[in-house]
């Protein structure tokens, strides 16, 4: 016993160096220790491993040949052997010498799935994939379960770019065994990322897509929609729900889909299909909620390009069209019909944010907001409505009722955390608005304990400015009378505001805001040569101001917007490339470019 325990800690000992000189990359040093430890134990499986995975290493491949042939001989049943001997000729070059061993094993051996599965895995390691594709074939034809070997051949043909013959694989799957829909749908669907495989997928697809296998019909509904026939899909869906008597699930969760990817006219189509072919069902409240808010989505479609948004700031203006007063009415029909339903309140609250923003109707919307808080505290649309009144009651200069509603917010029994955070954020300006400074950078604390919260970044802004202006607290008050003009969308006295701030060299960064704020009021108002004048001085300050990149990105807006001058708009957004390299507006400067220059040219 002693004896051997001394030679086992002696092989062992020069395993461990032969794997030290591997793993060092001194291959010829391992080479031989492995070699001598194989002949000591050749049946021991890790030595001849090891010495055949070195000599592969060494590209040594006749010693590589030869060491497995060897093994074949007292192991000629074992599969590996002959996975390992075809890769070892593959390697050397001589392709068709390893098919021919790949191939034996099958020409003696009992047939067995697992054997082909075993020799085309070594196939796909060396990346042969034809011939990979070959054994797996011929082992799903004798295999019980032939689902995984489709699977296999469906990734191969993937791979190769056979795009048609892996959907045949994934129908046959499902012929098979309609319940992997979901695990099919999930490879089928990655492979469609390369735009060559979708049409051919589901033209093979739909050969198969019958009343007898619905798992069928459901991926090719998903193919249509990841080839953008959401048309197609409809008619599918249409199908499916009727067959299955799902009294409009499946349409609702269509239109609910349609309505996320902004296609909403189509959405608002599903959404009416569902009302038309099941009055009856428990869906219809929501489904006329959502067809109102599909409607409503295309209104507010036309209503954006009416408005300015390339501006920090723009007024409002009351948008002419009949179409408001029918989205209206469609959201009337479900507060009406669905009384003390959550489909009820929002349908009041959007009811309310276009009778505020599109027609202006200012105490309209607020009593649409306030039937939301008086009967319903614990619904998700009394947040927004508490938000709302806020904003109207800043856009016309009470701030004692602001803060009474953006209060109201920090208390409800149903608030997110980034919903309590909004509103404290809002309440710091409000506090600075008052003067209360203490009470304002408590709030901004409170914000910015989460910088993950979507407030933090502005709430540090703020708190930027509150500090350090904190020993000039008369031009931050000046300051704020600018930024709460502003909210009020008065936006010519805000910028007698700013000036006063900005003509003071010693506000330090309330001179470097309150600069380009100042341009922005003047930008607010259409003054486009008295804009472009205020940013290019912010720019020429270089980097004494903060705001050059911002500046130099909204004067490229002007050019190409305001004034209509692409070729102005390319050059500055370029030099705000070579200029500012790590500025935020990187991005869209870059994606600007690319649309200007085909204008241009």
């Amino acid at each position: 016993m002693l004896v051997y325990g001394q030679n086992t800690n002696q092989m062992m000992m020069k395993l461990s160096l032969a794997e030290s000189y591997e793993r060092a990359g001194d291959l010829a040093n391992a080479a031989k220790i492995y070699e001598e430890l194989y002949q000591l134990e050749p049946k021991n499986n890790l030595y001849f491993e090891s010495l055949n995975r070195v000599f592969i290493a060494l590209k040594n491949y006749a010693a590589s040949i030869s060491l497995i042939e060897t093994e074949i001989k007292s192991r000629p049943n074992d599969i590996n052997l002959y996975g390992l001997l075809g890769s070892t000729y593959y390697l050397q070059g001589n392709e068709e010498k390893a098919y021919e061993v790949w191939d034996k094993p099958f020409t003696f051996l009992e047939p067995n799935p697992v054997f082909y599965r075993v020799i085309a895995n070594y196939a796909v390691e060396r990346r042969a994939f034809e011939k990979a594709i070959d054994v797996y074939s011929k082992g799903k034809e004798i295999a019980e379960d032939k689902t995984i070997f489709s699977y296999d051949l469906a990734l191969l043909y993937s791979i190769t770019m056979q795009f048609e013959k892996a959907a045949e694989e994934y129908c046959f799957i499902l012929i098979l065994n309609p319940t992997q829909l979901e695990t099919v749908e999930t490879k089928l669907v990655a492979t469609t990322n390369n735009p060559n495989a979708i049409k051919p997928a589901i033209n093979v697809v739909e050969k198969y897509a019958n009343e007898d296998n619905i798992s069928v019909i459901y991926l090719l509904a998903r193919l249509y929609i990841e080839n953008k026939d959401f048309e197609k899909a409809y008619e599918l869906y249409l199908e499916l729900d009727k067959n299955q008597n799902k009294q409009g699930m499946e349409l609702y969760g269509y239109a609910d889909f349609l309505y996320r990817e902004n296609e909403y006219k189509l959405s608002g189509q599903v959404y009416e299909k569902v009302i038309e072919l099941y009055p009856n069902t428990q869906l219809i409240p929501s489904a006329k909620l959502g067809y109102a808010k599909s409607i409503e989505a295309i209104l507010m479609e036309e209503y954006s390009k009416e408005l300015p948004v390339w501006k920090p700031y723009f007024a409002l203006e009351p948008f002419e069209s009949g179409d408001v007063d029918v989205v209206i009415e469609a959201f009337t029909e479900v507060a009406e019909l669905y009384n003390h339903t959550e489909a009820a309140y929002e349908a009041l609250l959007r009811i309310g944010l276009l009778k505020f923003y599109l027609q202006n109707k200012q105490e309209e919307a607020k009593d649409y907001f306030n039937k939301i808080i008086n009967e319903a505290s614990l619904s998700k649309s009394t947040v927004y409505a508490y938000t709302e009144l806020g904003e109207i009651a800043l856009f016309n200069g009470n701030l004692i009722e602001a803060e009474r509603n953006f209060t109201q917010i920090t208390v409800l029994a149903k608030v997110s955390v980034n919903q309590a955070n909004d509103a404290k954020y809002n309440l710091a300006r409000i506090k600075l608005y008052l003067g209360e400074l203490a009470q304002a950078n408590e709030l901004l604390t409170e914000v910015t304990k989460d910088l993950k919260d979507n407030n933090a970044n502005d709430a540090l802004e703020f708190s930027l400015i509150l500090n350090a202006a904190k020993f000039d607290s008369a031009s931050l008050m000046i300051f704020a009378e600018g930024e709460f003009l502003a909210d009020q969308k008065k936006f010519g006295e805000a910028s007698e505001k700013y000036a006063l701030i900005a003509n003071n060299q010693q506000a330090f960064l309330l001179h470097s805001l309150a600069s380009i704020k100042m341009a922005e009021m003047e930008l607010a108002q259409d003054n486009y040569t008295q804009a472009i004048q205020l940013f290019d001085a912010v720019v020429e300050e270089g980097e004494k101001n903060i705001y050059a990149d911002k500046a130099l990105y909204l004067l490229g807006k002007i050019y190409q917007y305001g004034v209509g001058d692409n070729t102005k708009a390319v050059e500055i957004y370029e030099k705000l490339l070579a200029k500012f390299p790590a500025s935020i507006y990187l991005d869209e400067a870059r994606s600007e470019i690319i649309k200007l220059r085909e204008k241009v040219i």
